[in-house]
């Protein structure tokens, strides 16, 4: 779900072997608490996502290999962050009354503070309301992205996770957070070093369940989301601004894996009135920027004049 990086700049006075040591347990502790909340979002993760685009977005990604994630503040529903802020310091006063209460008030009210970006795909290929939304007026594009090369457990590439659509899914993996933590306080000797750390995981995890609640009504979207946390990340990515919808935008590229390439299995080309034509010009695209094993598709759903 979140993988927390230790800040060494907060290492109490200790020698350096003890400091090391709690930060591992602790490391280790966390790891397997991520795999725990992402198995509660979604047990059987998709193989391939699908980012939706235009033909001026396509061009850049597959010059440069990367691909753009927005701020948080400048996503294109500007309420949508709110409503999953509101969602989980709901979720979280209500199950305030353990052991970790003061540690999690503390996290609770920085949760505005974690700066994040948002990078967004959906596990569906070929649907209309995507096409509409994200084509404009030209061609749109449906790229495959294969899952196995976006993601790494040890922090080498931003997080990916599934959006949650039903409020009961982000109350279990709330509590199940805050339970898993009370339990660590009760078993352990903790001192500095592993508050300050539970206090960063919370922070940052909270925020990302908000990053990812979406109203129900908007399910049929089977959206994912992939998230930079500067603060919490070992990357160290360079925000960049562009114009948006929303005014100035800030915003970050992704890499991938194999560095300089996008892990694309498959294009999608959208409803047009040429889709052959659009066929071949896109795989001489895809040739000259050496992506030779790309499946090309057309849509098939019928061009509205």
């Amino acid at each position: 779900m979140v993988m927390f990086f230790a800040d060494s700049s907060t290492q109490p006075t200790m020698n350096e072997t003890e400091y090391q040591r709690r930060v591992a347990q602790i490391d280790e502790w966390a790891k397997a608490l991520g795999f725990e909340l992402a198995d509660l979002i979604e047990p059987n993760p998709a193989d391939v996502i699908f980012h939706y685009t235009n033909s001026n977005a396509l061009i850049g990604m597959l010059e440069s290999g990367k691909i753009w994630a927005t701020h948080v503040s400048r996503m294109n529903d500007s309420m949508e962050y709110e409503v999953g802020v509101e969602l989980v310091e709901r979720l979280v006063r209500g199950n305030m009354e353990r052991q970790s209460r003061p540690i999690v008030e503390r996290a609770i009210s920085n949760l505005l503070s974690v700066d994040t970006y948002i990078a967004c795909y959906s596990s569906e290929v070929n649907r209309l309301s995507q096409w509409r939304e994200y084509a404009g007026l030209g061609v749109g594009y449906c790229i495959g992205f294969k899952t196995g090369e976006m993601a790494t457990t040890d922090g080498r590439m931003p997080l990916l996770e599934k959006v949650i659509y039903r409020e009961e899914v982000a109350e279990a993996v709330v509590v199940r957070l805050l339970d898993r933590v009370d339990e660590f306080l009760s078993k352990s000797d903790f001192g500095e070093v592993e508050v300050g750390y539970l206090l960063g995981m919370l922070e940052a995890t909270f925020n990302i369940v908000a990053c990812v609640v979406k109203h129900v009504g908007f399910e049929e979207e089977a959206e994912y989301r992939q998230i930079y946390q500067p603060s919490t990340s070992s990357l160290s990515l360079e925000t960049k601004f562009r114009s948006g919808r929303h005014g100035l935008t800030p915003y970050v590229e992704f890499d991938f894996i194999d560095e300089g390439q996008l892990p694309i299995e498959s294009i999608t080309i959208g409803p047009c009135a040429e889709p052959d034509e659009e066929s071949r010009t896109l795989a001489a695209i895809l040739s000259r920027h050496d992506y030779q094993s790309v499946e090309i598709q057309q849509s098939g759903i019928p061009l509205r004049a």
